[in-house]
């Protein structure tokens, strides 16, 4: 082609330089361009053609980018980018930063761990395999080493997207050639109990080690399970509850956790050990679970709470000992100076609130003289504990005072008198106007006091009796 190029170049030299007259005839005029033209058609010419496929063994320089398709599929851009609908790698791929526009969806299980694909297998016999590494790149080295156990994949293409699984321990490795020598465990040794052999093309990954405690650990995420998972202490391809070291998920059947009251269908933390600063406790609907703290006695001049707190950092609910009773915190701030007690809906009883107790005094005594008229009144007073609950607390509608004697038309008669309501926790008595027939020896009449409090099914009674 070199010779080629400079015979024209001649030629068409010595067209220009003549100087004879007539010397440039239509022959060598004709004779230039076709020699020109042949030169064009030569598929040896050293020029890019666009009119049938072509090649070059230089490089190609395109300063302003590249289109390539018909609509532009695919773009070559002048700052270095490349913009394209897919990318199909059939050796391996490096990317210094690798930027996700919308998401990344994983599928199956990521395991973070040795891994390698097997590029070549030979079989050496008596279940020992030769396995040919694949070099991700120029210098890429095999990781795993003796005795490691290996877990292998290979997917079957199917319409059902099933897959084979191999296990396998490394015997030895040939880091100059980047090949394995392995042993294939035997199929009651593995999960399923069948074992694959292995395949060209196909993952391994590290699932343990027999020997090396350092080698015996493996962090993954499945999907299918839901849950990320860190195993310790592999030593074989079947693992057992000892294993498990940590997990965040959906938690697996685990002798530990049989007898837990846990929602199989909800995820949890599970580790040897839990550093932390703030724990904040809330339930299924987001509300914040409070932490009860014993706060002592109730004191007049103390703030407590039922809500976060900015010094403790932290959602609690406080808890005082008051006349007899435990006491929390119902609302956020409870009323300073407000002592707990019954019907404070700033507090509700945790302790003591079922410990009432009654009774009924005669500010006259219980003996009075046959034949003479005499008049007494009769206190009722109900204790929660040690705190005595006043008439305002109850309210005077949940009162009810009854007359008890051999009288029983004349106690109707009394009891409809004094209906529920009429009277409060004391009552004013006069026997000539409640005590049946005559004051004589024997003589004998009891009043009974019932209360029937908010929250009680049955009311609290007592009765006081006097006598002659």
């Amino acid at each position: 082609m070199a010779q080629n190029t400079e015979y024209m170049r001649q030629w068409f030299e010595g067209i220009r330089d003549e100087r004879v007259t007539h010397a440039n005839t239509a022959t060598r005029i004709g004779t230039a361009f076709l020699m020109l033209l042949q030169y064009i058609l030569d598929p040896d010419t050293p020029f890019i053609r666009k009119d049938q496929e072509d090649q070059t063994n230089y490089l190609l320089r395109l300063v302003a980018g590249a289109v390539i398709g018909e609509t532009g599929q695919i773009r070559l851009n002048p700052d270095g980018s490349i913009s394209c609908s897919r990318i199909n790698v059939l050796g391996s791929a490096v990317f210094n930063e690798l930027v996700f526009n919308h998401q990344n969806v994983l599928e199956g299980d990521t395991y973070f761990t040795d891994r390698g694909i097997i590029d070549d297998v030979e079989y050496l016999g008596s279940g020992q395999y030769r396995l040919t590494m694949r070099k991700m790149y120029d210098n890429d080295q095999v990781t795993f080493h003796a005795y490691d156990v290996l877990r292998c994949s290979m997917n079957n293409l199917d319409i059902a997207r099933t897959y084979k699984t191999s296990w396998m321990r490394v015997d030895s490795v040939d880091l100059t050639a980047n090949t394995l020598d392995v042993t294939l465990y035997d199929n009651e040794d593995v999960p399923g109990g069948v074992n694959y052999a292995p395949e060209p093309a196909a993952r391994l990954i590290r699932w343990g080690n027999q020997a090396d405690r350092d080698r015996q650990q493996v962090f993954f995420i499945s999907s299918e399970d839901g849950r990320f998972l860190f195993l310790q202490g592999v030593t074989q391809p079947v693992v057992n509850d000892t294993n498990y070291s940590a997990f965040i998920g959906l938690p697996p059947d685990l002798e530990c956790l049989r007898n837990l009251p846990i929602n199989r269908r909800q995820p949890y933390i599970y580790a040897r050990g839990l550093i932390v600063q703030d724990v904040i406790r809330i339930d299924y609907q987001g509300n914040p679970e409070y932490t009860a703290r014993d706060r002592g006695s109730w004191q007049a001049d103390v703030q407590y709470i039922h809500g976060y707190d900015e010094t403790a950092q932290g959602f609690f609910t406080d808890r005082v000992w008051w006349g007899g009773c435990l006491w929390q915190a119902a609302v956020a701030l409870p009323t300073i100076g407000r002592e707990p007690r019954y019907n404070n809906a700033d507090w509700v009883c945790l302790l003591g609130g079922m410990n009432m107790s009654m009774d009924i005094i005669s500010t006259a005594g219980d003996s009075f003289p046959a034949g003479k008229p005499w008049q007494t009144t009769l206190v009722a007073s109900l204790w929660n504990a040690e705190m005595l609950i006043t008439e305002a607390e109850i309210g005077r509608n949940k009162i009810t005072w009854q007359r008890i004697s051999d009288d029983v038309q004349g106690d109707i008669a009394w009891n409809i008198q004094h209906a529920t309501g009429t009277q409060g926790l004391e009552l004013q008595l006069d026997s000539t106007v409640d005590y049946p027939g005559v004051w004589e020896p024997g003589s004998k009449v009891s009043f009974q006091c019932d209360i029937l409090l908010d929250g009680y099914n049955e009311p609290f009674s007592t009765q006081y009796s006097i006598l002659m």
